[in-house]
């Protein structure tokens, strides 16, 4: 009944244009996935520039030549397996695109590569379905702000390139997260020197390396810096290092851990 609804709403609507689509559902039938990409491409049409679409069952299985519209700005998804060449399909055919928040979704792209996108959200329970060795890489030089959020399940720290435009970067590590290690963490934040805030939690564990190990660029336009406990480990080293490569910090915020959440906040001093 709320198929046929849907349908007949979409279909014998007058063909004006739409700001945005909403599309919440608990559902687990086999036809889900079909309906949604039906309903996508039926609004995209339309002109859209807002889309989301959400299940709270069973991930749907999204057709990437349903997204093509020279209107969409913004898309939302939550529980969705994304099959090889969606996001080719989105740099494609959707030459507006500024905004995708990912949410609970299945990445089957090895590479995600936008040239139109500004904002970027990866958010909680994203999963790449790839080889054990495989590495993914985000590709987006007119990307401002990325989010990364919670466990990259059975995945490798992704590669960082072409980040140019990139001012936020705020990253949450946990889960089982293969290659978190020192090295693992410089390689994503090679290439980041531009960031002008950053946000970066390791789900308070420990982390092993050596003196004088190279673990992060020089962020010479970084002002806002905020770290959780693991930066505090082994004598303070990472935090100094984070430090020493911050020269035009201005807020450093840290957040420890120990019988209850501690924030301590502060600005360093006029030299």
């Amino acid at each position: 009944m709320f198929k046929k609804f849907v349908n007949r709403l979409l279909m014998l609507r007058n063909p004006v244009g739409l700001d945005e689509f909403r599309l919440v559902y608990n559902s687990s039938t086999g036809d889900s996935s079909s309906d949604a990409n039906l309903w996508i491409s039926h609004v995209l049409r339309l002109n859209a520039r807002a889309v989301k679409v959400v299940n709270q069952k069973e991930p749907l299985e999204l057709v990437p030549a349903v997204f093509r519209s020279s209107f969409l700005k913004r898309l939302h998804i939550s529980s969705a397996t994304l099959v090889p060449g969606f996001f080719n399909q989105l740099q494609m055919g959707c030459p507006a695109l500024e905004y995708l928040f990912l949410h609970d979704c299945v990445i089957m792209d090895l590479e995600i590569f936008s040239s139109t996108l500004k904002v970027l959200v990866l958010s909680r329970e994203i999963r790449f379905s790839f080889d054990d060795d495989d590495q993914v890489s985000i590709s987006a030089p007119s990307l401002i702000s990325l989010s990364i959020d919670y466990g990259l399940s059975g995945a490798r720290l992704p590669i960082l390139n072409n980040m140019s435009s990139l001012k936020t970067l705020s990253v949450l590590l946990s889960g089982d997260i293969r290659a978190c290690d020192a090295a693992g963490i410089r390689q994503f934040l090679r290439g980041l020197s531009d960031v002008t805030n950053l946000d970066f939690c390791y789900a308070d564990r420990k982390l092993t390396m050596e003196k004088n190990f190279r673990l992060c660029p020089t962020f010479s336009n970084l002002i806002k810096l905020t770290l959780d406990s693991w930066r505090v480990h082994a004598d303070f080293y990472a935090l100094i290092v984070f430090l020493q490569n911050s020269p035009s910090l201005k807020k450093l915020n840290l957040k420890l851990e120990q019988g209850g959440v501690s924030t301590i906040t502060g600005e360093p001093e006029n030299s």
